[in-house]
């Protein structure tokens, strides 16, 4: 005759079975969990700026500077002995780029008149920020950010100061509370500078891939980092900057398109680079320009780059 266990016991061993299996199930979903954070953190968004990367030290800065602009044992400067500029980079205005321009503003697009409006675009995540600096590039800004009160702008009634009770204060002020970690003062002159430099310091998602897939196979081929000058603008700013820059495209009223104010333009600074590093840097350009992602061109004078604009959805401009 067999013997039964007792009816506690089964109890017992019923309730302990739930338990390993909760336990080992609770330890599975743990486990996924933390694989999907690794691989996160392992592979981040090429896009995406965080926290952590703007957060440059002035030595890192500097050191980066430095590295780029090394010196050369062959010639630098606008027109380099070897210099051999592609056809697609022949300068020859920027009617393209205007076109497309056109093109985003017929789909919604709104120009950023202002700083609040390029603090606005920021909020929403259409305009990233690029870090003062990293291993492939850095921003050597060349732009004339004041100190002066933030206003507001529109063609009608031009640039007006900005009140307290204003929606667009109202922007500027809670992004001033808190800019990604940092707080700044806006009745500091010096905070206002601080901000005009990073609110300048944008493109949207798509420029910035772009940016860093140049960047990255310059540092490849060169070992050294790419200098970075001028992003996306407010119209306001392009109006200032007309005053004391021949070269920038003059904005004469509400119907200019200015190629910066897309946020998807951005300059690379050439005058420290000899001919085999600019027609590297060009050559990709061509190909990306041949390929429907950018127009691209070289520019001479008083501060000549190259100019990227990127389309932002891939697409070249329909011209007539």
């Amino acid at each position: 005759m067999k013997k039964q266990l007792p009816l506690f016991m089964f109890l017992i061993l019923g309730l302990s079975f739930v338990s390993i299996t909760a336990c080992q199930t609770n330890q599975t979903v743990t486990n996924s969990t933390n694989q999907t954070e690794t691989k996160a953190k392992e592979n981040p968004s090429p896009t995406a700026s965080t926290k952590n990367d703007l957060k440059v030290t002035d030595e890192f800065w500097k050191k980066q500077l430095d590295k780029a602009n090394e010196k050369r044992d062959k010639p630098i400067g606008e027109k380099p002995p070897g210099l051999n500029v592609p056809k697609e980079l022949v300068p020859g205005g920027v009617v393209k780029q205007t076109k497309k321009l056109q093109e985003m503003v017929d789909s919604g697009y709104a120009l950023p008149l202002d700083f609040a409006d390029l603090a606005e675009k920021r909020a929403k995540g259409e305009l990233v920020e690029l870090p003062m600096a990293t291993e492939t590039y850095l921003v050597d800004f060349e732009e004339n950010a004041t100190e002066e009160e933030f206003s507001s702008f529109n063609f009608e009634e031009r640039a007006k100061p900005l009140t307290p009770d204003s929606p667009k204060f109202a922007i500027l002020k809670k992004l001033a509370d808190d800019f990604d970690g940092e707080k700044f003062d806006l009745n500091n002159p010096k905070d206002r500078k601080q901000m005009r430099i990073r609110l300048l310091s944008m493109v949207n998602p798509a420029a910035k891939k772009i940016l860093e897939e140049v960047a990255d196979s310059y540092q490849k081929k060169f070992n050294r980092p790419l200098i970075i000058t001028s992003m996306t603008r407010s119209i306001d700013y392009q109006i200032k900057l007309n005053e004391i820059s021949a070269n920038s495209f003059k904005v004469m009223g509400k119907d200019s398109r200015p190629p910066h104010s897309s946020g998807s333009a951005f300059d690379i600074a050439r005058k420290h680079l000899t001919a085999e590093e600019q027609n590297f840097i060009m050559q990709q350009l061509s190909e990306m320009e041949n390929n429907g992602k950018i127009d691209g061109l070289i520019e001479y004078g008083a501060r000549f780059v190259f100019h990227v604009f990127v389309y932002q959805d891939g697409k070249p401009p329909k011209m007539d």
